[in-house]
């Protein structure tokens, strides 16, 4: 039996985190105890705190296990905008998102996300408010593809442990810069925030270690299409790694260059994998590739 609070003394001297240490002291994702603290359920010596938060030696962490009501006012607005469901039930909703669209509100990005328009047509868990309810992993912006958000609280915490056992697959197609030089390969990068600059990137001494498969589907000299698959679940991982590597995403202008031809990071999620978490059954759900990035694969006339 759960107790509803347990209390936490971080006994490093070594500071860390908020949102990592919870990762590492219970299970569920960062994703989803960043929305507990959000919610007010995370306390550092008694008082809120924020997932940034860096504890020092004997900080007492509190948390709180047990729910609390929840109010109209905390959630994102609903709105009526156009979804393509992949599958919907009472538990989980999968869709497949466009690119240029966010997967959930932000401090000053608020409206016309993905979050606030499945809020307008049924209802998300309650877990990750204000800003992510219902959100156990996300697509970047530019990013198009297979995302799945959780309905209830249950399907939450279910999904967050697949996430952080990496037992959901996720396969992606990419085209990158330049002819890719091996068949296949599995990468492992730290990646972590850089000091001092509001993005990713590679960070050797303080970065969180990431693991990538790619594979070559084809390729000629100017560029590589790829199909990856993310094991671990970083921020910006694929993007990072294979632009590490020399071989950025094309249309990145984040970690790449800009394109002509295509007006977002030619980065697609066509497939996601997961065990439902009431019947426990594996499914699989696929995206076709949209017409922006197969436009590219045909500006490009790529050779097998």
């Amino acid at each position: 039996m759960a107790f509803p609070m347990k209390e936490l003394i971080y006994p490093s001297m070594k500071p860390e985190r908020l949102d990592r240490f919870l990762v590492t002291s219970f299970s569920g994702t960062r994703e989803f105890w960043k929305g507990r603290i959000q919610q007010g359920y995370v306390l550092v010596n008694g008082k809120s705190a924020v997932p940034s938060r860096k504890l020092r030696k004997n900080d007492v962490i509190s948390v709180d296990f047990q729910e609390k009501t929840v109010s109209d006012k905390d959630w994102p607005e609903p709105e009526h905008g156009q979804l393509h469901i992949l599958f919907e039930d009472e538990q989980i909703i999968v869709l497949d998102k466009p690119a240029g669209i966010l997967t959930h509100p932000t401090a000053s990005e608020r409206t016309g996300t993905l979050v606030n328009c499945i809020l307008g047509h049924s209802h998300l868990s309650s877990i990750g408010l204000p800003y992510r309810p219902g959100v156990v992993h996300r697509l970047d912006r530019n990013t198009s593809g297979c995302i799945v958000f959780a309905k209830d609280d249950a399907a939450f915490r279910n999904l967050a442990e697949q996430f952080r056992r990496h037992t959901v697959e996720k396969v992606y197609d990419a085209v990158v810069e330049g002819r890719f030089p091996v068949k296949t390969q599995e990468i492992s990068v730290p990646v972590g925030m850089l000091r001092g600059r509001p993005k990713m990137g590679v960070r050797f001494s303080r970065g969180k270690y990431s693991v990538t498969s790619i594979r070559v589907i084809a390729s000629n000299a100017y560029a590589s299409h790829l199909e990856v698959r993310p094991v671990t679940g970083r921020t910006h991982q694929i993007r990072l790694t294979l632009a590490f590597l020399g071989y950025p995403v094309v249309g990145d202008s984040q970690y790449g260059h800009s394109s002509d031809i295509i007006k977002r990071q030619a980065l697609h999620a066509r497939s996601i994998s997961f065990c439902h978490p009431g019947s426990g059954k594996r499914m699989v759900f696929h995206s076709e590739l949209p017409d922006d990035i197969r436009a590219l694969l045909g500006a490009l006339s790529f050779s097998s």
